[in-house]
């Protein structure tokens, strides 16, 4: 966040964003003179739109919490690099997607998810998906459950198993930001693991 003239005041997370306000938590803060009513350029990085630019308005500024509010769009900068976060999640797939409909796989997949982006994961199971299969995947570690497509786009053996990089297929808006809040919110907890082990 900057004031209109250019300084820097604030970064920090999107903890709520309505149509036309922002509730942002500030991690590293130095905008003690915003006061309600005050003018304020905002840059918000979302992988599924980039980076969006808003002039806004502050409606509350205490202890590293800003609301701002009137939010109007200023500018997007699509991002080309989706971010991803390394996890271990085992998942059982039992469908794939054929045309538009699911049908149940002739054996059930047990994959194990590698890492995950707003638009794609990389998997990894005992046997080889052949490159184009939609797979129907039921994601729980986001804070609601997410139900996906995920398309193979190729393989290689991998310790003797086999990983396959997919990308997400027809997610909506919502299920998209849903991810990248997912991968945010796991970067932020393995790098705060990380220091608590160096302590």
């Amino acid at each position: 966040m900057h004031a209109p003239t250019g300084e820097l005041l604030a970064r920090g997370f999107v903890r709520e964003h309505g149509a036309h306000s922002l509730l942002v938590e500030a991690e590293h803060f130095s905008g003690g003179w915003l006061a309600e009513g005050d003018d304020a350029v905002v840059e918000v990085l979302s992988d599924h739109r980039g980076t969006c630019t808003y002039d806004a308005v502050v409606a509350f500024s205490a202890a590293g919490r800003i609301e701002l509010r009137d939010l109007r769009l200023r500018e997007v900068v699509q991002q080309r690099t989706a971010v991803r976060v390394p996890v271990a999640v085992p998942i059982h797939v039992t469908q794939r997607l054929e045309g538009t409909e699911l049908v149940p796989l002739d054996e059930p997949l047990d994959i194990h998810v590698l890492d995950v982006s707003a638009h794609g994961m990389r998997i990894r199971c005992a046997r080889q998906i052949e490159a184009g299969t939609r797979l129907a995947v039921r994601f729980t570690q986001s804070r609601a459950p997410l139900d996906l497509v995920v398309e193979v786009l190729r393989a290689q053996e991998l310790r003797g198993e086999f990983a396959h990089g997919c990308r997400i297929v027809g997610a909506s808006e919502r299920v998209t930001d849903e991810l990248f809040r997912f991968v945010l919110d796991e970067q932020r907890r393995q790098l705060a693991q990380r220091s608590e082990q160096r302590a």
